[in-house]
């Protein structure tokens, strides 16, 4: 069963990766994919939050990272214990024969490709801002969509990496959305009231 799994999510790869290419797409993917580059989407929403939502920004600097810190841990854990290989490289004999092909338009990442980093810190940066920001959180949910899609057009993981790190994202960070807005209430702590 287990490795039927792997061979659906192996070809439903392929056809993604091989039949979506347009040149307009493969420029603007690799944009699409920086978004869930933590060094990179950390500080766009700090800039974004710093902007819009000056008023509260210690308490939204506080909670973005514990939305981000805690799926991020339980990603690496998983990463390095699954170690699944990055399709280039599962694919590699098949790659040189000429057999597949694969548009890579990333790095050539060897190793834990399961789960999707990219979209674990798209996901739970979704639910995040989603709290802060409400009247846009189908924007929110639609570029974390789109995120994990370009993982797989890019050539970089494989449906189900991208699906597992959507889920982890979301569900670590609701939990610890739902464990802040209950700490919050109890102590009844006031970032604002703690301005100096």
């Amino acid at each position: 069963m287990f490795s039927y799994v792997l061979r659906l999510d192996t070809k439903i790869f392929l056809f993604i990766n091989n039949n979506f290419h347009f040149s307009f797409l493969d420029e603007n993917m690799r944009a699409a994919t920086f978004l869930g580059n933590g060094w990179v989407a950390y500080w766009l929403v700090l800039f974004y939050v710093y902007i819009y939502n000056r008023l509260k920004f210690k308490e939204s600097f506080f909670l973005l990272f514990l939305t981000q810190i805690i799926p991020g841990i339980f990603d690496i854990i998983i990463k390095k214990t699954v170690n699944r290989p990055r399709p280039v490289v599962a694919l590699d004999s098949l790659i040189k024969s000429g057999a597949v092909h694969v548009n890579l338009l990333g790095r050539r990442l060897s190793e834990h490709s399961f789960p999707s980093g990219h979209s674990v810190t798209a996901f739970s940066l979704a639910v995040a801002l989603s709290y802060m920001f409400p009247g846009y959180k189908k924007i929110f949910y639609a570029l974390a969509f789109i995120v994990a899609f370009s993982r797989v057009y890019d050539g970089e993981h494989y449906p189900l990496d991208v699906i597992a790190g959507g889920i982890l994202g979301y569900l670590f960070a609701r939990i610890t959305l739902a464990a802040y807005k209950r700490i919050r209430k109890i102590n009844g702590f006031n970032f604002e009231a703690s301005r100096g």
